[in-house]
């Protein structure tokens, strides 16, 4: 029987796709829970992601630093989503991006090597992988690059917003205004309902 602590991933598992009782118990096994606090790096730029997230509580950041150290948002997480450097984790190569945890947050997490060993045991798992890549990453990434393409500030402002709508209360406006890719004099004037 799944313990009852895990009842959150266990439901963000089965909500992407259905797996055998006995699968999921073995994945859910898999997973270790942890806390930490509010500005914990969880992976840095140049480090090999050597697990995969699932949030059930807390606000995450992803984030790339250039070479002078500007700082540019690209992705938020929080509650029932899964979090890592993709590319790093599936190829096992150094990570392009930071991702920090914006409040105390608690995680599960599955190592790669036990992750990899489920996913050649189990099909089951392995069809639950591809669509979590696709869910998760694939649809978030194109979404993402259409909504920087064809929306002005002020329509992916309030695209964010739908998407989270506490957003406002969780992230500060400058990482907020980063992820716009604006200003955050820009986003304060949006606000304010000036454009």
């Amino acid at each position: 029987m799944i313990q009852d602590t895990k009842k959150e991933l266990t439901s963000f598992l089965s909500a992407i796709y259905p797996l055998p009782e006995a699968v999921l118990e073995e994945v859910a096994r898999s997973f270790e829970q942890f806390t930490y606090p509010k500005n914990y790096m969880l992976l840095k730029q140049g480090q090999v992601s050597k697990h995969l997230w699932f949030v059930v509580k807390g606000a995450i950041r992803y984030f790339y630093t250039d070479e002078a150290g500007k700082e540019s948002t690209v992705w938020f997480s929080f509650e029932n989503a899964p979090v890592g450097s993709t590319t790093s984790f599936i190829h096992q190569l150094a990570a392009q991006e930071n991702i920090q945890l914006l409040e105390e947050s608690t995680l599960y997490r599955i190592e790669y090597n036990t992750f990899r060993a489920l996913l050649e045991k189990h099909h089951a798992f392995a069809l639950w992988y591809i669509k979590m890549i696709e869910e998760h990453y694939a649809l978030q990434v194109e979404d993402r690059l259409g909504d920087l393409q064809f929306l002005n500030a002020k329509q992916r402002y309030e695209k964010l917003l739908t998407q989270f709508p506490q957003i406002t209360n969780r992230i500060s406006l400058g990482h907020i205004a980063s992820y716009l890719n604006i200003t955050q004099e820009t986003l304060s004037r949006i606000r304010a309902g000036k454009l």
